[in-house]
């Protein structure tokens, strides 16, 4: 038994060693790679802060929060909790061998989610990225002023990595990698499996204790208080305390994953509703700003209206609002935006906007969840697109060569 423990712990610490340290290697050397397609500002700004322990230990804060407590989750169950298991009349010994599968799904699916593409939009993989009409509300077909290409619908610009994504979603400081077109499906799994993983181990773990309960009568018990010499019936509460006190390291993973079971269960709730909905993250707080500006600006109109009649007012339609509004985009994490966006009217009339415009891109739940699973920028179409761009581009660059060699054998 003594063998099994010191084997899931050197299995665990060895597993997530590697994982941490790949991980910020691989990040370094894709962060290396971009910066070749950085813009000047990008460049000089990443030359000036360099790669100090400072600026590697902030960037990657949350992902060493996330090892340890997963790493002193797993060795708490590996060297206290699977001792229990094997003496437990109420959980089987399976729960052991299903114990290191879902440990290897937890690491593996957040490995996983922490390297994938989100989808990175370049001047070489425009064509592959242009997938979604422009709703001539939320996107309108601006350049982007960082990497001065053409802002295609639904994608933004991700000022951690310095990159442009496809269908942005947001960036997760836990992965320290942006969610979007291409890696959206896999976040969602990653979120499923910790929701899984979580609510799977708080079962098992009460389990044992109701086992311990059982086995021991601790209902029927009398408890002894060593310092006050006083003897006390048993009751919810003593043995409530006598577990956390017998068993504190297990008692204390077993309230981190209920508490992390319920938050990932309504976080992972919260993207399948707006998965539904056809919307991404930095989308669905786009549309509640959205919302609350026109009904400030209807209920302004509406009083205009009131007190001056119809002089010096005037419509205006929602789908040509770009001329008068304006979105100042912030950066999107887990919990939202970081800073609020806000709207800025860039009409000083007083409008009525009309109706709230409607959400073009969603196209039903069965269609939303397709573009997730299969999304837009992988499917034949947009790689046979890219890959005839890609060769005409070929071609137009070897055709100047051709006419550059010429030059110079005519000279």
């Amino acid at each position: 038994m003594k063998s099994e423990i010191i084997l899931g712990v050197i299995v665990s610490i060895f597993a997530l060693v590697i994982l941490a340290f790949s991980t910020i290697f691989l990040k370094r050397k894709e962060s290396q790679n971009n910066t070749k397609t950085h813009s000047k500002y990008d460049q000089k700004s990443m030359k000036t802060s360099g790669m100090k322990l400072f600026d590697l230990v902030s960037e990657y804060v949350l992902v060493f929060i996330y090892l340890l407590v997963v790493l002193g989750s797993w060795f708490v169950m590996f060297a206290h909790g699977y001792p229990l298991i094997t003496k437990s009349s109420t959980v089987s010994n399976i729960h052991k061998s299903c114990g290191y599968l879902v440990f290897i799904l937890c690491v593996g699916s957040w490995r996983c989610a922490s390297s994938s593409s989100p989808g990175y939009i370049t001047r070489r993989t425009l064509s592959k990225h242009d997938n979604y009409p422009y709703d001539g509300f939320l996107y309108t077909g601006k350049e982007c002023p960082t990497k001065k290409i053409k802002k295609l619908a639904r994608s933004k610009y991700d000022r951690f990595t310095g990159q442009h994504v496809a269908r942005f979603d947001h960036f997760c400081g836990w992965l320290n990698n942006p969610v979007g077109e291409e890696n959206y499906r896999i976040f969602l799994l990653f979120l499923l499996i910790h929701s899984a993983m979580c609510i799977y181990g708080s079962i098992v773990t009460f389990r044992l204790f109701q086992g311990e309960i059982i086995e021991k009568d601790l209902f029927n018990a009398t408890f002894f208080d060593a310092t006050t010499g006083k003897e006390y019936k048993a009751d919810r509460a003593i043995i409530f305390h006598y577990l956390v006190a017998r068993h504190f390291s297990i008692a204390s993973v077993l309230g981190l994953m209920f508490l992390m079971g319920l938050v990932l269960t309504l976080f992972l709730g919260f993207h399948l509703y707006i998965s539904a909905k056809g919307m991404t993250t930095n989308e669905f707080y786009k549309w509640r700003h959205v919302k609350k500006f026109f009904k400030r600006e209807q209920a302004k109109a509406r009083k205009a209206r009131e007190e001056a009649g119809t002089q010096n007012f005037h419509e205006q339609s929602a789908y040509g609002s770009e001329k008068v509004l304006d979105f100042q985009d912030g950066d999107v994490g887990c919990a939202g935006p970081m800073k609020s966006d806000n709207i800025i009217s860039k009409d000083d009339n007083i409008m009525s906007l009309g109706e709230i415009p409607i959400n073009i891109y969603n196209q039903g739940i069965v269609e939303n969840f397709k573009e997730i699973i299969f999304p837009r920028s992988l499917r034949k179409d947009a790689l046979n697109r890219w890959k005839q761009d890609m060769s005409k581009t070929k071609t137009l660059s070897n055709g100047s060569k051709d006419e550059s060699m010429d030059k110079l054998k005519h000279i």
